[in-house]
């Protein structure tokens, strides 16, 4: 399973592990007599969105070169560019800082906070164990522009960056010169640029209408690989190791920033 509809699975873990930590931290038993003190779900909701801000911050100054070409791109959040330690850290210090006034909401909204985080934690980790075992890079047959059929497997034995598009996404389309310019940068890194369900001459038409240079470029015309792989939505970029294991999917556009990232943690 890759996503639920069109929400990725590691953004569902980490919506079901703040969940849990809002649950946690308003359901916590107070003593009588108490004053009513701040909302402790929402200083946790607060904590998280205060970390991801920092943790977004924290990327994209450190990376400002690949977002100088496209300063929008800063703000595509989805593309998954942040400092998961800048996050957590950022968050418990602004959540120790917030609760100096109230004692009280300490132990439910760290004790919350730290669930949250175990689950998010043991959550992704399970996830990516299982998309390891159960997605795996598919053996099935395309073929390339002339029509000579190809199995995918042949594309063992290098880290592979499968990218499944069509000429119609938006998104794909925008994000078709990124992954072109990284597939000339990263020549030890397979890319396939796996059209799925279009033909031959419409493909042909997009590329030099875009004026692309792009190896591996296949088509599947069936859409057979979003099926043996459960994508529902294009494009996706799937990061395989060289023994064909999935290390990463990403559903939507990739900024350079973003695309950079990834490759760092598929060597």
């Amino acid at each position: 399973m890759s996503s639920i509809g069109p929400v990725p699975m590691p953004v569902v873990v980490i919506l079901l592990g703040a969940l849990l930590a809002m649950v946690v931290a308003h359901l916590w038993p107070r003593r009588k007599g108490e004053a009513t003190p701040p909302s402790a779900a929402s200083m946790v909701l607060d904590m998280l969105l205060i970390g991801l801000l920092c943790g977004r911050i924290s990327f994209v100054v450190l990376n400002f070169g690949l977002y100088r070409q496209a300063p929008w791109s800063i703000l595509q959040i989805a593309d998954g560019g942040y400092h998961l330690v800048v996050v957590l850290a950022a968050g418990l210090l602004w959540g120790l800082w917030r609760l100096r006034p109230w004692r009280v909401l300490r132990v439910p909204m760290l004790a919350g906070a730290l669930l949250g985080v175990t689950f998010w934690a043991g959550g992704s980790h399970l996830l990516a164990v299982w998309q390891q075992q159960r997605m795996p890079l598919p053996a099935v047959q395309v073929v390339d522009l002339q029509g000579r059929s190809i199995d995918l497997q042949q594309f063992r034995g290098a880290p592979v960056v499968l990218n499944l598009w069509a000429s119609w996404c938006g998104p794909c389309r925008r994000e078709m010169p990124v992954l072109a310019a990284a597939q000339q940068a990263h020549t030890g890194v397979q890319f396939v640029f796996l059209n799925q369900g279009e033909t031959a001459d419409e493909v042909r038409e997009f590329i030099a209408a875009e004026r692309l240079a792009l190896g591996n470029l296949l088509l599947d015309d069936s859409a057979s690989a979003s099926t043996a792989l459960g994508v529902q939505a294009y494009p996706s970029t799937l990061f395989f190791d060289k023994d064909g294991r999935l290390r990463e999917l990403h559903l939507g556009e990739l900024t350079a920033a973003g695309l950079e990232h990834k490759l760092r943690r598929l060597r």
